[in-house]
């Protein structure tokens, strides 16, 4: 049963494929082995299909087998019972009722609670192929799993090996549930530790809120310490700064300050180069700035336009 849900909700909302209706076809036949194989602990994870994306940066996707998604399915969802109220309260991603738009507004909240805060603004260095694996396995034994999830979060963790030990795989659904799992170590370590004014953390991105200067500097050293020690990761110097008060803030591909949220020049620039081409209609959930938001809204016109014109 609980294979046949993670089937379902792994099937919700993704397009047709070749590989995903040839495992519909033989669904009973295909989610019966993968049962018989988690049951007795043969299980093995298959290989992955690499898949490069040019957004921002350059990413390199490790695409699994549909069979080994079913897995991830259910890997992630005993592992979100388990876990994500163990979380910190502004761990902001891949989590039920949080996201990206409340990530932005508990920062803009933050700032104007705190004005005259320094923000001290973090990245890690190509987190998800810096992950340490036999660390990663600690972290997920410090919770009451059952032996059968341990042992496919063992395999799912060893399936990725590219380094070998380090590392998990960006096209995952569990690397998401496995990156919030690894920095709840830093996250406990900034509340019980640190303690500084406020705090927000999205994957990897960060941000901290401190008093003065000073203490953004001190907190700023022992948190890169704690990082490169306990968890082996480090900070990306491209976006490790300090950012005095009232400066605004660079966040997540947006522009906040005290007054408002919008999409930085950069992501603008390149949502609407996309947006030509594509469908217009996607990108309208966006905070863009007054004049860019006009812009789409004449691609929207037009393509629709276009679209009666055909009919």
């Amino acid at each position: 049963m609980q294979l046949y849900n993670a089937w379902h909700a792994f099937r919700r909302g993704k397009k047709p494929s070749r590989a995903i209706d040839t495992f519909a076809y033989n669904l009973g036949a295909e989610l019966e082995v993968l049962q018989r194989q988690i049951i007795a602990g043969t299980y093995r994870h298959g290989s992955y299909q690499a898949v490069i994306v040019q957004e921002k940066k350059r990413r390199e996707l490790a695409v699994a087998a549909v069979r080994d998604r079913v897995v991830h399915r259910l890997v992630y969802d005993e592992l979100m019972e388990v876990f994500d109220y163990t979380f910190d309260p502004d761990v902001w991603s891949c989590r039920r009722g949080k996201g990206l738009h409340g990530c932005l507004a508990r920062a803009q909240r933050l700032m104007c609670k705190y004005p005259t805060a320094y923000m001290w603004r973090m990245d890690i260095t190509k987190f998800f192929d810096t992950v340490h694996q036999a660390t990663l396995y600690q972290c997920l034994q410090r919770r009451p799993l059952g032996d059968y999830t341990l042992r496919l979060c063992n395999q799912v963790i060893r399936s990725y090996r590219v380094t070998p030990g380090v590392g998990i795989p960006i096209g995952n659904l569990t690397s998401q549930i496995f990156a919030n799992i690894y920095l709840n170590e830093f996250d406990r370590y900034v509340r019980h530790v640190l303690k500084p004014l406020g705090y927000v953390r999205y994957g990897d991105d960060t941000v901290l809120w401190c008093r003065t200067r000073r203490q953004a500097e001190s907190l700023r050293r022992q948190a890169i310490d704690f990082l490169a020690s306990q968890l082996y990761l480090t900070v990306n110097p491209k976006n490790d700064f300090i950012v005095p008060p009232g400066a605004g803030l660079h966040f997540l591909g947006h522009a906040i300050t005290s007054s408002y949220i919008v999409v930085d020049r950069h992501t603008t620039a390149s949502v609407l180069q996309k947006s030509r081409g594509r469908s217009v209609a996607s990108y309208k959930a966006l905070l863009l700035a007054n004049t860019p938001k006009r812009q789409l809204d004449w691609l929207l016109l037009d393509e629709l336009g276009q679209t009666l014109e055909y009919w």
